[in-house]
């Protein structure tokens, strides 16, 4: 075997654990960002505005998606200690990295949908759904494929440049580590951010909202806390600026409106509302009804509250038996 040959396969052999290890690291970042930090930070209040929430978080999701390809190239160049790496080595472990996290990917994404029918798969159903999209359609899988390895083959490259432009091994490897945490912050930021400024500019009204779409996401609870009392909390609620402020919660018990004191009182319900004014059109607001009007008798009382939307909108969001 000659010098040269007997080099490369020791650069490989050192090379690979670092890009499997990348490779599994960056096929885990391919899942969780796109996939569940959408779900989780999105997942609240898309429903207020679909046509501007998809648009911000399906470019987030894209923009998530390269930064982790690139993050994932970086990686196995970024560990190796030795600074002597040539810059084809060090493309060929973010090459292999990037096809380790696209492999995490894909099987992620293909067994999640065989388990999410509900019941549980049998092998040949597992197989079928990881070897059927290659037969139908290799080619465009292939060009994805290329194309992700590539973004994670171009941040190996940039971390192998700034080593071999770097004054000496110390501070190229400094520099190349201060390159990946940078990114690693970057992606951070995106995650975090425009979640934030979405929820900041919804509370202060700067979104276009649907007020009756909105008022679907409110929760409102029904606890009876005595045998003559029920006391309603408002759980969940859109943002304030959603409610109309100047009426309380519409509340019904038995087909009688006590929504609040002076309502008991004009058609002769027999019960006390505290506070006076009722359940307040804001999230955490709490009132209960206490007397003989709702006494558990064995038979439950109809409760039904309705919300009121800036717009005039109305919307019925509890009706329970309690």
């Amino acid at each position: 075997m000659t010098p040269d040959r007997q080099t490369t396969l020791q650069n490989l052999r050192r090379l690979l654990p670092s890009s499997l290890f990348a490779g599994l690291v960056g096929g885990g970042l391919l899942v969780v960002l796109p996939t569940y930090v959408h779900t989780w930070f999105w997942g609240g209040i898309v429903c207020y505005n679909h046509g501007l929430f998809d648009t911000i978080g399906t470019f987030q999701g894209l923009v998530l998606g390269i930064l982790s390809l690139l993050l994932t190239g970086m990686l196995p160049v970024a560990l190796q200690r030795e600074s002597g790496m040539k810059r084809d080595f060090a493309v060929l472990a973010g090459g292999i990295a990037g096809c380790v996290a696209i492999l995490v990917n894909y099987l992620h994404s293909q067994i999640t949908s065989i388990f999410g029918h509900g019941y549980a798969p049998e092998l040949s159903d597992i197989l079928a759904a990881i070897i059927f999209p290659f037969a139908n359609h290799a080619l465009p899988l292939l060009a994805i494929g290329l194309a992700m390895a590539a973004l994670a083959a171009l941040g190996a490259f940039v971390i192998s440049f700034i080593r071999e432009r770097a004054a000496g091994p110390n501070e190229g490897a400094a520099t190349s580590r201060l390159l990946l945490c940078s990114t690693a912050a970057i992606i951070l930021v995106i995650v975090v951010l425009p979640p934030l400024a979405a929820h900041a500019m919804l509370d202060v009204g700067m979104i276009d909202v649907n007020p009756r779409t909105a008022l679907m996401t409110t929760l409102v609870s029904a606890e009876r806390t005595a045998p003559d009392a029920i006391v309603l909390t408002v759980r969940e609620g859109p943002p304030a600026t959603i409610f109309d402020h100047r009426k309380p919660f519409s509340v019904m018990m038995n087909g009688v409106d006590v929504s609040d004191a002076s309502a008991c009182t004009a058609s002769g319900f027999a019960a006390t509302v505290d506070p006076p004014g009722g359940l307040s059109a804001a999230k955490g607001s709490e009132a209960a009804w206490t007397g003989t009007g709702v006494l558990n008798n064995g038979t439950p009382v109809d409760v039904v509250v309705m919300a009121h939307g800036v717009d005039g909108s109305d919307l019925i969001v509890m009706n329970l038996g309690v």
